[in-house]
């Protein structure tokens, strides 16, 4: 992702077919799944507690990140509330264009705070937990039975895209993976360089966000983007050790969980940490499936009421 990032502010031009794309999602999916197991889903029983607590940091984050920018920084209310958003990248784009906020201001600020986390906090967590727990490790893979997940999990997943779920691919590779795990029918993991692949394309995909921004434009935003990376990450730190308490859980894992990145970049990142990536890919997409249902008409309603204090507001 760094290196991809560093081509394209020197000009470098990049771009990730969308086969490929979605390719890594399926191959990242069912390695995800492959790692779920009974005693994941028998400790599941504990969520609930932390999804709350998610649901009320969430909220905290974007009112706190709304205040900063439209208070203290001065944007247009617009701005302010889209660049607020934790996570959703996509949805939160289709909503603040349809609203006329400035793009590039609320892609630049978005992707500045997803860069840090991809960046930062597996640094973060490495440092808290030096050795984290590690997950069982994995039967000798059997190749006609991984040939057999990658198809039935990339079938799934190209279903539930052209249903137009959301995050179809990643959702729909998990869970077929995770069937067939459970259910002991398959054994073993992906091999390594098939992992690798999928993550260079994940990583090269975060990097094209910034295609279109220019080296002056990116550092004018960086103290603003990174002041609200500041003030997301404060708060979910403090959601995360509150959920870890009331749910019993590590807190590096309720760390990751609550870290306001995306559904697919954080379970991975899960995977690589040996932390459980159940829990904190359930909780990245409750949040999102949350964001899904509730900020479209709540957006609606806000930016009401503000053309409604503000005339000259777009």
């Amino acid at each position: 992702m760094i290196a991809a990032i560093l081509a394209v502010l020197f000009g470098a031009k990049l771009s990730v077919p969308v086969p490929f794309r979605s390719l890594a999602f399926i191959i990242l999916g069912v390695q995800i799944g492959s790692s779920v197991t009974m005693q994941t889903l028998t400790g599941a029983v504990r969520w609930p507690l932390s999804l709350g607590m998610l649901a009320v940091t969430v909220a905290v984050v974007t009112s706190a990140c709304y205040a900063f920018y439209r208070r203290v920084r001065g944007w247009p209310a617009t701005d302010a509330l889209f660049s607020s958003l934790p996570g959703a990248l996509g949805l939160v784009v289709a909503l603040a264009d349809d609203a006329n906020a400035d793009m590039r201001r609320v892609i630049i600020a978005q992707s500045i705070r997803l860069f840090f986390l991809v960046a930062a906090l597996p640094i973060v967590i490495n440092s808290l937990s030096p050795q984290p727990t590690t997950m069982a490790a994995a039967s000798n893979p059997v190749l006609w039975q991984i040939a057999l997940v990658l198809v039935a999990s990339a079938g799934a997943a190209l279903l539930l895209e052209r249903l137009r779920v959301p995050a179809g691919l990643f959702i729909g590779s998990i869970f077929v993976s995770a069937a067939f795990y459970i259910g002991d029918i398959a054994h073993g993991a992906l091999p390594p360089p098939v992992l690798i692949l999928a993550n260079v394309i994940l990583g090269t995909s975060l990097a094209s966000r910034f295609q279109d921004f220019s080296l002056s434009e990116l550092w004018h935003c960086l103290g603003d983007g990174l002041a609200g990376f500041g003030i997301a990450l404060a708060l979910s730190v403090l959601g995360a050790a509150i959920a870890s308490l009331l749910a019993g859980l590590p807190f590096t894992l309720t760390l990751l969980a609550f870290a306001p990145g995306g559904l697919d970049v954080m379970t991975v990142i899960a995977l690589a940490l040996n932390l459980d990536p159940a829990y904190v890919g359930a909780h990245q997409l409750a949040r999102y499936l949350g964001m899904c249902v509730v900020i479209p008409p709540l957006t609606a309603y806000l930016l009401s009421r503000i053309g409604a204090s503000e005339p000259g507001q777009g």
